[in-house]
C-alpha cells in the first residue's frame, strides 16, 4: 500500500496529534543552507492544492506493477520519497548521509509527515531508503521539473511575457579510474575470475579454489609492468635491450590473461549454461589483448572510435574542452538551458554528440515546453556552417521556431555577420550569456560533479533528478528572499 503522504490531513485542518502540519513549519529567512531552501520550496509546492494533486498523480507512476495503492502493508509515502530524492541530489548526499538526516533532522521529518511522538524511534533501513528513492524515473523527474518551473514563474514572476535563455554544456564525470588498455585488461580478467569462482562455489564444481592466487599473480604482473619505463640512454644497444625486456614482460602479461580467460571459457562450456555477464567481460578482454598487440608490437595507432574507457561504465567518453589545468575529463557532456530567473528549463545528455549538433534540439525542446520562449544565446561552439538548404543553426532556430538565436560566428565574419553581431540586442544577449556558468557551477556543487550511480540508465536518471532538485533549490532561494523582504517591511 502506498499513500501520497501519511499523518497529514488536508491543508487548513488539524492532522493527528503529534504531527506538525507542513504549513506550520517555520524556517530561518536568513539561512543560506541548501536544506532550508529545498524544504521551503517543498512547503510551497505542498500548499498549492492544484500543484500538489498533479505531483501526486505523477508520483503514482513510480508504484511498481502488482503493488496495490490501497491494500496491504503501508510502505514509505510517495511524498517522503519525493522529499528524500530532492534532498539527496540538491544537497549532494550519499545514501548514508540521507538516511542519517531522515532519522535525526527534525524539519526533514516534519516535511515528510513523521509523527514526532509515536514515530520518534522509528528508523528506516538504508536499503529501504535506497530502494524507494531509486523508484524515480527520468519521465517522472522531467515532468515534475517542468511543473516546478511553471509554478515558480506564475508565483513569483506573474507579469513575465517572454523567456530569455542561455545555453551551454559541461562535462559530467562518471565514476571511473583513469583508463589504459593494460589496466582495463586487468579489470576484465578480474571479473572473469570472480564470476567463475562465485558460480563454481554455488555449483560445487572444482577448478577455482585458487581464486586469490590467480588474482595475485596477474596483479603482480601488471604492477611490475606498470613500473617499467623505456631507457633514456644515448646508447642505442641499451635502449633496444630495455625495449625488448618491456616487450617480453608485455607478452608474458598477455599470455597470462589469455590463459585465465580460456580457463573461464572452458568452465562455462563445462557448466553447460551461461554465467551472467561472463561473455561480456570475455569480449572486453579479447578486445584489449588485440589492441595492445596492435599498438605495441605492430606500431599501429588505435582509432578513436575503437577505444573503450571503462568496462563498467561503457558510455564514458574522453572529453577535452581546453580548460586551464584540465587536460581531459572522463564522462559525458550535459547541455542545459537556463532562463533569466535561474531555472533550468531544458537539459540533454550528449552521448557522442557535439555542441553544434544539439543547438536546434535544445531550442526545439525548450519551445515545446515553454511557448513564451523569445530568445536563446549560445557560445561559438554551437555555430554551424550552412547546409545544402542554405541554413545553419541560427537561421533554423529563427525561421522554424520563431526564436531569436544569438550564436557568434567562428573565424572571420562577413559584412552581414558583422552587422548582426554589433546590434544592441546581440550585445545585450552576449553580455548576459556568461551567467550560465553560475548555473553550471551550482549544478556541479549540488550533485552534477561525478555520478556515483552505476549504469547508463542510472546515469541519465541522476542527471534528470539533479536538474529537478536544482530548480526546487532555486525556487526555495527565491521564496526565502521574498519572505525576508516581507519580514523586513513588517519590522520597519
Amino acid at each position: 500500500m502506498r499513500k501520497f503522504i501519511s499523518n497529514q490531513s488536508s491543508v487548513g485542518k488539524t492532522p493527528r496529534f503529534g504531527v506538525t502540519p507542513i504549513e506550520h513549519i517555520r524556517f530561518d529567512h536568513h539561512s543560506r543552507d541548501e536544506i532550508t531552501k529545498i524544504l521551503r520550496a517543498l512547503q510551497e509546492v505542498y500548499l498549492d492544492e492544484e500543484l500538489r494533486s498533479r505531483i501526486a498523480e505523477v508520483l503514482t507512476q513510480m508504484i511498481p506493477k502488482g503493488v496495490s495503492q490501497d491494500k496491504g502493508r503501508e510502505g514509505m509515502s510517495l511524498w517522503s520519497i519525493f522529499v528524500l530524492g530532492m534532498l539527496r541530489l540538491g544537497c549532494n548526499w550519499d545514501y548514508d548521509k540521507l538516511k542519517n538526516c531522515f532519522d535525526n533532522h527534525m524539519q526533514i521529518r516534519q516535511m515528510a509527515g513523521v509523527d514526532l511522538f509515536c514515530d520518534l524511534d522509528k528508523v528506516v533501513s538504508l536499503q529501504s531508503v535506497h530502494d524507494n528513492v531509486s523508484l524515480f524515473t527520468i519521465d517522472i523527474s522531467d515532468t515534475i521539473s517542468e511543473m516546478i518551473i511553471k509554478f515558480g514563474h506564475r508565483k513569483l514572476f506573474p507579469n513575465t511575457k517572454a523567456l530569455h535563455t542561455r545555453c551551454d554544456s559541461f562535462a559530467f564525470l562518471s565514476n571511473v579510474h583513469f583508463p589504459t588498455d593494460f589496466n582495463l585488461l586487468l579489470d576484465s580478467v578480474r571479473k572473469c575470475i570472480h564470476l567463475c569462482a562465485h558460480s563454481a562455489e554455488k555449483s560445487s564444481l572444482p577448478g577455482w579454489r585458487e581464486l586469490h592466487s590467480m588474482w595475485n599473480k596477474i596483479r603482480g604482473e601488471y604492477n611490475t609492468l606498470s613500473k617499467m619505463r623505456n631507457s633514456n640512454s644515448k646508447n642505442e644497444a641499451r635502449k633496444e635491450k630495455r625495449k625488448q625486456e618491456i616487450h617480453d614482460k608485455i607478452r608474458h602479461y598477455l599470455d597470462m590473461a589469455a590463459k585465465y580467460m580460456q580457463k573461464a571459457e572452458a568452465y562455462q562450456h563445462q557448466l553447460g549454461s551461461k554465467v551472467p555477464d561472463l561473455d561480456r567481460y570475455l569480449d572486453y578482454g579479447k578486445t584489449f589483448i588485440d589492441q595492445i598487440t596492435r599498438r605495441v608490437f605492430e606500431d599501429e595507432k588505435i582509432p578513436q572510435e575503437e577505444k573503450i574507457y571503462s568496462i563498467f561504465e561503457p558510455y564514458t567518453e574522453w572529453i577535452c574542452k581546453g580548460k586551464a589545468g584540465v587536460r581531459q575529463e572522463l564522462g559525458v557532456k550535459v547541455c542545459i538551458v537556463e532562463d533569466q530567473f535561474g531555472f533550468i528549463i531544458a537539459h540533454r545528455v550528449m552521448n557522442k554528440e557535439q555542441d553544434k549538433e544539439v543547438a536546434f534540439i535544445m531550442a526545439e525542446s525548450s519551445k515545446k515546453s515553454f511557448a513564451n520562449l523569445a530568445s536563446m544565446s549560445f557560445d561559438k561552439g554551437y555555430y554551424s556552417k550552412r547546409d545544402e538548404n542554405g541554413k545553419n543553426n541560427q537561421t533554423r532556430i529563427e525561421d522554424e521556431l520563431n526564436v531569436s538565436a544569438y550564436i557568434p560566428v567562428k573565424g572571420r565574419r562577413n559584412k552581414v555577420d558583422q552587422e548582426r553581431e554589433t546590434t544592441s540586442e546581440f550585445a545585450a544577449a552576449r553580455k548576459q550569456h556568461p551567467a550560465v556558468e553560475s548555473a553550471i557551477n551550482a549544478l556541479e556543487s549540488h550533485g552534477l560533479d561525478r555520478c556515483p550511480d552505476r549504469g547508463d540508465e542510472n546515469y541519465n536518471r541522476y542527471v534528470s533528478m539533479a536538474v529537478t532538485a536544482s530548480n526546487i533549490h532555486r525556487l526555495g532561494a527565491l521564496l526565502l528572499a521574498k519572505d525576508l523582504k516581507k519580514q523586513q517591511r513588517k519590522t520597519a
